[in-house]
């Protein structure tokens, strides 16, 4: 169960760190609160120990699961790359020598991409991290919060792309010329150098948006600018998209949009006792540490935004506010835009034509492209729009390269979170329906994709699934998240009871954490980047690769002489914990268990050691405890006692249904 932190952080008022601490507080004893949670442990073992008698049906039939595991296995073995589609939600199987000269032909572009080395980026990073110290302490942050939003060992982003196969006819998909394959690029910055200080600059830059006259948020906002307008008889409407925006912006351009807005508006904006010339110091340096990896080279983006980082979509929105200011200044009817995607209402076609041709005049490697109505129809966001006589009418839309992929009635998911997909699916199909006629064609659009994904197709559909919204309490962001892996409804109605019986329903909110999906199985950002690079590594040898470089995780060393064991817990990457343990036993420092066993155990005569990880937990107080329990079920020689945190009472009877 994890206490999450207050929902604001009370001096700077931002909201609470989103990464692990590396620090651990305990709270204070409160013996009225930790009678309900020993009854709540109690009961909770009850339940637990009569599902682990029962047998476990699989939704998975025999033929599938031979089907993923010979997936798995072609993946593995290097002949395939399973990734998800740019636009349509499905599953693309492409062999991996097809997706690797793709990819080096989308690399070989020059202006975007040059070669770098692992000596470049590292000094980048460390020049990011000292940049941000710097920054951060004049500005007055806490220190404890300047080093949680610091990577010192972080991943190298990588590169992967999705092949856009909306684009792709029949005959492209067999072809062997690679200029047919669009992709869309990402770059995975998922706990790169970055990543946190990005997050913290969010918070400031976000609070641009809201100043940004033709910026849409979400659908409802669309609907109620088009409710608002004044249309007349023969207005004429359109709408623009960008080509390839991230692609094309430009790094200087972007950072000249946001601080012409922050500077304009440095009043009203909450910048968390930083200036705004710090804010973009910061801002540019992050832009300057674009280096990622791909098939075990180093690359730097050179002239534009990348997406997959934080940044981007602000940036690309600021930017875009200056290209569509002379437009604005025409003062069309109705002018909005959803990132690359703009919508435009004018008096006349000549007025639509000259605000496109506009654009286009803005920036030399901004592109636009125009889609006109289909039978008055214009797709637009997730509606479609008509506007006849001088009335705007709306309804529900899905692409046509959309798959209609929704959670499947027979995937091992709480009903819950069923019930709340395909709820949420009708409640959209009916709110963006501007009349009865348009709803109920909404409305069967949606009740067939439901029935594509294993719902019911009859009649009742819209009654089962579409109730009148019931007021519920909403789930109070102080309450303590109890964890649960999702088993069945059966186990997540007991531990429901178990939580109001024993009066902890204001205490504690239920979080169930379905199974993994086939994505998460079957997809890899990393395919071609998880490698070892720890020279003589103890870690991946004896597990995967790539496992050295884990963060949170609870580890055992063996002593390969006599097969002793150390079991321990670290916050940061593992091989660093690890060179610190080797480090005690070259030395042989009595206060290191590696070193205390060598003089103790070996009469100080050296020993090889093998590294394996035994649990993965970002979060350090649980991580912790996992700690304590493989302690108490290995019994280890290596540790000592007061390495050991106190079991209670409560977890000790879950040892047994651990298989440690």
């Amino acid at each position: 169960m994890r206490r999450e932190e207050g929902a604001v952080d009370a001096a700077r008022n931002f909201p609470a760190l989103p990464f692990p601490s590396s620090f651990y507080k305990p709270q204070e004893a409160d013996v009225a609160m930790d009678t309900k949670f020993q009854l709540f442990a109690t009961s909770v073992y009850r339940v637990v120990r009569q599902h682990a008698e029962k047998r476990s049906i699989s939704n998975l039939s025999a033929s599938q699961k031979r089907g993923l595991k010979e997936l798995r296995d072609c993946v593995k073995a290097g002949k395939i790359r399973l990734s998800i589609s740019d636009k349509g939600g499905e599953f693309v199987v492409i062999p991996q020598e097809l997706d690797k000269a793709i990819t080096k032909l989308h690399l070989s572009d020059e202006s975007l991409y040059c070669k770098s080395s692992e000596k470049e980026y590292k000094k980048q990073y460390r020049k990011l991290n000292r940049t941000w110290c710097s920054v951060a302490k004049t500005a007055g942050l806490a220190n404890t919060t300047i080093s949680r939003l610091k990577c010192d060992l972080p991943a190298c982003p990588v590169l992967y792309v999705l092949i856009k196969t909306h684009k792709l006819t029949t005959v492209d998909m067999v072809s062997v010329d690679l200029t047919k394959f669009k992709v869309r690029p990402i770059v995975s910055g998922v706990g790169g150098p970055t990543d946190r200080i990005s997050w913290f600059l969010n918070i400031i830059l976000g609070q641009l948006l809201r100043y940004i006259p033709a910026h849409l948020t979400n659908t409802t906002m669309l609907l109620n600018r088009l409710s608002s307008a004044s249309f007349h008889e023969g207005c004429v409407m359109e709408s623009f998209d960008v080509t390839s925006l991230y692609t094309n912006v430009s790094n200087e351009a972007a950072l000249e949009a946001i601080y012409e807005l922050l500077c304009e508006h440095e009043p009203d904006l909450h910048l968390h006792g930083f200036t705004v010339t710090q804010v973009m110091t910061i801002l540019a340096e992050c832009l300057e540490c674009s280096f990622f990896r791909w098939s075990g080279e180093y690359y730097k983006q050179l002239r534009s935004l990348a997406m997959g980082q934080r940044l981007a979509p602000v940036l690309a929105i600021a930017f875009m506010s200056r290209i569509e200011k002379p437009v604005l200044d025409r003062g069309p009817i109705l002018y909005y835009r959803y990132i690359d995607d703009c919508l435009i209402i004018c008096s006349t076609q000549e007025e639509m034509d000259n605000c496109y041709d506009l654009l286009n005049e803005q920036s030399q490697n901004i592109n636009f492209t125009r889609e006109k109505p289909v039978e008055d129809w214009l797709p637009f966001f997730n509606i479609q729009v008509q506007v006849r006589r001088g009335i705007a009418r709306t309804k529900w839309y899905h692409k046509p390269s959309c798959k209609n992929i929704i959670v499947h009635s027979q995937s091992a998911h709480p009903i819950k979170t069923k019930q709340a997909v395909v709820n949420n699916m009708f409640r959209v199909a009916n709110k963006v329906s501007s009349d009865a006629e348009l709803k109920k064609e909404s409305l069967h659009l949606a009740q067939s994709i439901a029935s594509l994904n294993g719902y019911p197709c009859s009649g009742s559909i819209r009654r089962r699934y579409f109730p009148t919204p019931a007021v519920r309490e909403r789930a109070q962001s102080d309450k303590a998240a109890f964890c649960l892996p999702f088993i069945s409804e059966e186990v997540s109605r007991s531990i429901r009871s178990i939580v109001r019986r024993c009066g902890l329903q204001d205490d504690i909110r239920i979080v169930e954490i379905p199974p993994n999906t086939l994505r998460k199985l079957l997809v890899r950002s990393r395919l071609y980047d998880t490698v070892c690079d720890t020279p003589d590594c103890v870690v991946c040898p004896h597990g995967k690769v790539g496992d050295c470089m884990k963060v949170g995780v609870v580890y055992s060393i063996r002593c390969q002489s006599c097969g002793c064991e150390y079991v321990g817990e670290t916050g940061r990457p593992l091989c660093v914990r690890v060179k610190e343990h080797l480090t005690g036993l070259a030395g042989s420092r009595m206060h290191t268990p590696l070193g205390a066993h060598r003089v103790l155990f070996h009469a100080g005569a050296s020993f090889g050691v093998s590294v394996s990880i035994l649990a993965l937990e970002p979060e350090i107080a649980a991580r912790k405890t996992l700690e304590a329990l493989w302690i108490t079920a290995k019994e280890p020689l290596m540790n000592r006692k007061e390495e050991c945190v106190a079991i209670t009472r409560e977890l000790a009877p879950f040892l047994d249904l651990c298989n440690f």
